[in-house]
């Protein structure tokens, strides 16, 4: 009576155990990631043929009856999503409908891009309309505040999403550095000297210096003479496929834009590009003590720096027959 009570526990331990290993084989059993595309109009069968051509479920027809017992064929909504392969039915549903597994792109804006370069890179990667973009940043007037960095998002996310996760992070990084500060100009004034120093500068430690440079031509009330304002005021170059032209002509430097700070006192109307912390932080604290309103490239990405005209044209000549 004992061996056979023994026997009795011994199988249904051992069924126990396969039913355990059984269920974790099914729902747990997840492989290698797989980016999955549902796409508008397709139904719960072509949703679920896809699944199993990617080696996500193993059974069509276990997904479908799951899917029409918890949800509905609008919860498969259109998108991209990261699964993986040996996925249970009822874990690939939960994580659509969640929202959870929604697949996001990497994107990284650059310090000195101007709004059209950040809107293309957008449409390029089909994240949302450029010109939607564009308009908003127009209306609300936010060159500048499109804080460079890196950003997830999905495809077809809404024009405003997207520009609010920008200006989110410019309101966490630049908003506390201007308030902390004590300096008299207004956030569009730092801003747009920012925008400048930031086409200007390569290194780090010659923001606060070319900062002070435009600052001291503000406050003796000389132009700003800033090529890339000229930049700006053109546009996109047709010829060199790019914006932010290179080759600078005495046309270019007469074009009649308020942008151009070769024939306008002053500031211009606005910000030319969205600067880094470094070059806000560059405007609010220039170099102490410096005094010179030059500066010329010295071909090493470097800039040297002049209190006269006559040093900087000196200094120029050297540089150009390098």
């Amino acid at each position: 009576m004992k061996k056979r009570i023994c026997i009795f526990l011994t199988v249904c331990l051992l069924s126990l155990i396969a039913l355990v290993c059984v269920i974790k084989w099914h729902y747990f059993r997840q492989g290698t990631p797989v980016v999955v595309e549902i796409k508008p109009g397709q139904t719960v069968s072509q949703v679920a043929r896809l699944l199993k051509e990617k080696d996500v479920i193993e059974s069509v027809t276990w997904f479908k009856i799951v899917a029409r017992l918890s949800s509905s064929e609008k919860d498969l909504k259109a998108g991209k999503y990261d699964l993986r392969t040996h996925m249970s039915s009822e874990s690939v549903l939960n994580c659509i409908k969640s929202g959870f597994c929604q697949h996001l792109t990497r994107l990284t804006t650059l310090e000195g891009w101007r709004s059209e370069e950040i809107a293309e890179m957008l449409s390029e990667n089909n994240i949302t309309n450029a010109q939607a973009f564009l308009d908003i940043v127009r209306k609300r007037d936010l060159e500048g505040k499109l804080f460079p960095s890196t950003y997830y998002f999905a495809e077809n996310t809404p024009a405003w999403a997207v520009i609010d996760a920008m200006v989110a992070q410019y309101n966490k990084r630049i908003k506390p550095l201007i308030n902390q500060s004590k300096t008299n100009l207004t956030e569009k004034e730092i801003l747009t000297v920012a925008s400048i120093v930031e086409r200007e500068a390569i290194y780090h430690d010659e923001r606060p210096k070319i900062a002070a440079v435009y600052l001291n031509r503000l406050k003796i009330g000389k132009r700003l003479e800033a090529d890339p304002t000229v930049q700006y005021a053109i546009g996109f170059n047709f010829k060199e496929n790019r914006y932010w032209k290179k080759g600078l002509t005495y046309r270019d430097l007469r074009d009649p834009s308020p942008y151009n700070t070769y024939r306008h006192n002053g500031l211009p109307p606005g910000p030319i590009a969205n600067p880094s912390f470094e070059s806000v932080k560059a405007v609010l604290y220039p170099e102490p003590d410096f005094e010179a309103i030059y500066f010329v490239a010295d071909n090493t990405g470097r800039h040297d720096f002049s209190q006269t005209y006559n040093e900087h044209i000196q200094k120029k000549n050297k540089y150009k027959q390098k």
